[in-house]
């Protein structure tokens, strides 16, 4: 559910949310999950076995990308919440990690309990990849792994074993004592200072969890050898077939007494406690629900917290609680809210009331509760489309919840395709926000128009009109949606290079070269514009007609002239752009107008974000 979309920001990580005492099994329906995971995939049985149990997660386009390294922000998001142990050292503040960082709570945590630290200058190094041996010393240190008596003999298993550094040499042969790595393609090659993958981690996070009897073994022919297996827990059935055959795992019911004694816990002042209470009520399924539907009524925030969360991470089997968890829903607490709202999403409520809960917190809410709806709402997916179609024609609605319903609509078409119909009647509905007074609502709507590339083709002439409005940020995003929806665009485009605002002129002749490659239209633009504007401007022109290669030597007697401008940024940029096209380049697929900053990838769901605050 949570997503590489626009609206949740472009990143994903591992879900902090371990569970704690499951013994996780992979169902077969599991095997073909994502897209970029074949079932003969390595780490494929990982993944899948940590996908089906909520530990991890991938995105909307069906794809996991095991291949993507981790940063140690985003590590230390799943050691925070993934493993509850208590903290063995005071927290500390780390020079490159502010407290408004996504982060910061995790990293403080991660920290505190003994997994990670940082570097001698007092940094942390959130956004640095993770190598495979800090993940394995992290584990071995954050679950107290006794390491006193490491056998040093485990290394030979490797044949890159002098890689390894001194001051890690204990950790490492501890963590292969416990069966912790995992190496592929070699499993004689440890790799110790390759940065990690997702799938690696995935797969070594398994391992931790087998190592402490948490979860059942997966075999696999890239966990090392060696002459004994310290605690390797039943065999998933799943796994790929050896000779090791399955056991079953031993079960013990949690007693209502001690489900009390935990609910009474949630109350506690301590973070850490109070967590690990409700990650061994979760473990309790649904026979802990009705005692944590006392809870939510609780008159201590941080344990409706702790009971929403728990409930949370129940998931499904939570729904006996649905009517406490509704009722919530007008907690004064935001992270009550916000866990409420996770849980509803799950519990199986009639799709049309779930739709009503989701799109009422996009409209009512802010921060935590809307962004947890919003991720809600994109796994619903097309039918979700019509009620936020509705709250983009609600006059009352707020300038914020129409821009976050013009957003989910592009997101969910791009997640679960909209039929047709839904089709015909949201595209005009968007055309007609584009005449919105705000102008980030307009913004979204221009760019969920172009998430429909052709299908929006109907909403061109709306779009050309609004491409010559006063806003050349919005203008911009318009010219890129043009652009997606194709050819029939190009007469609104050309028009716009009649607009009296010359940044909307380029942008439109970037659109135009993109779709039909012709010169001829779009030379006189940026002729005009190297003479016309400020300075910013006529730089874009400049290094625009260098994206046209030969194609734009009518071009060089202009940028010649502007080697005598007075302003010395205009004639470098100038003699840049002349040495580049005296150097006959080949014309570039667009002129860069419509290019923006990739969104830094350091965000993490909302529901993550809920959760790491929470224990914070």
């Amino acid at each position: 559910m949570f997503a590489n979309h626009n609206y949740v920001n472009r990143a994903i990580t591992l879900s902090s949310t371990f569970a704690i005492g499951l013994s996780i099994t992979l169902p077969a329906a599991a095997q073909n999950r994502f897209m970029d995971i074949d079932s003969d995939y390595w780490a494929s049985s990982y993944v899948q076995a940590l996908t089906e149990a909520n530990i991890i997660s991938g995105f909307p386009d069906s794809t996991y990308r095991p291949d993507e390294q981790m940063t140690r922000a985003q590590f230390a998001s799943v050691l925070s919440g993934g493993f509850p142990t208590p903290p063995t050292r005071a927290p500390i503040t780390f020079d490159d990690v502010p407290e408004d960082h996504w982060a910061a709570g995790a990293i403080s945590s991660a920290y505190a309990k003994g997994f990670l630290s940082g570097y001698d200058d007092g940094t942390f190094g959130p956004e640095k990849p993770i190598t495979r041996l800090e993940v394995l010393v992290a584990l071995t240190s954050g679950l107290g792994i006794d390491t006193s008596d490491a056998d040093a003999e485990m290394l030979a298993a490797f044949t890159d074993r002098g890689e390894i550094p001194d001051w890690a040499v204990d950790a490492i042969a501890t963590a292969t004592e416990n069966q912790l790595p995992v190496n592929y393609p070699n499993v004689q090659q440890l790799n110790p200072n390759r940065n990690a993958t997702r799938a690696e981690i995935a797969a070594i996070a398994y391992q931790a969890l087998v190592s402490s009897g948490q979860a059942s073994a997966i075999a696999s022919e890239y966990v090392p050898a060696i002459a004994a297996n310290p605690n390797p827990g039943p065999v998933n059935p799943e796994a790929p077939a050896t000779e090791t055959p399955a056991t079953e795992t031993p079960t013990t019911e949690t007693p209502t007494d001690e489900f009390s004694e935990l609910v009474a816990l949630l109350s506690n002042p301590d973070a850490d406690t109070r967590k690990s209470a409700a990650d061994k009520l979760a473990t309790g399924g649904a026979d802990a629900v009705p005692e944590l539907t006392e809870a939510l009524k609780s008159d201590s925030a941080p344990a409706r917290a702790a009971a929403a969360y728990a409930l949370n991470e129940i998931g499904p089997e939570a729904e006996a609680a649905t009517p406490e968890l509704i009722d919530v829903l007008k907690d004064d607490d935001e992270l009550v809210r916000a866990l409420a709202t996770s849980t509803l999403a799950q519990v199986g409520l009639d799709q049309s009331v779930l739709i009503n809960l989701l799109v009422a917190a996009v409209q009512n809410e802010s921060g935590l509760v809307k962004d947890v709806a919003a991720d809600a709402l994109v796994g619903v997916g097309s039918d979700a489309v019509p009620a936020l179609g509705d709250l983009l024609e609600n006059e009352a609605a707020n300038a914020l919840a129409k821009k976050t319903a013009a957003t989910l609509i592009g997101d969910i078409h791009q997640y679960d395709q909209v039929d047709d119909l839904i089709l015909e009647s949201t595209v005009p509905i968007l055309a007609e926000t584009l005449n919105d007074g705000d102008s980030e609502v307009r913004k979204a709507a221009a760019e969920s128009l172009g998430d429909f590339g052709s299908l929006a083709d109907v909403a061109i002439p709306a779009l050309s009109r609004a491409l010559l409005g006063e806003d050349s940020g919005v203008n911009q995003t318009i010219a890129s949606s043009l652009t997606k929806i194709g050819q029939q665009s190009v007469p609104g485009l050309t028009a716009a290079l009649e607009s009296d605002d010359m940044l909307t002129r380029l942008y439109a002749a970037d659109a135009i070269w993109v779709l039909t490659e012709d010169s001829s239209l779009i030379l006189p633009t940026l002729v005009s514009a190297l003479s016309d504007g400020d300075v910013e401007t006529r730089e874009l022109a400049a290094l625009g007609l260098t994206y046209l290669g030969r194609q734009a030597a009518p071009a060089l007697p202009d940028l010649r002239g502007m080697l005598g401008e007075d302003n010395d940024r205009l004639v470098d940029i100038a003699s840049l752009a002349l040495l580049i096209l005296n150097n006959k380049n080949d014309a570039q697929p667009d002129l860069g107008f419509l290019k923006t900053d990739a969104e830094k990838a350091e965000s993490v769901p909302a529901i993550v974000e809920a959760v790491s605050r929470l224990w914070s």
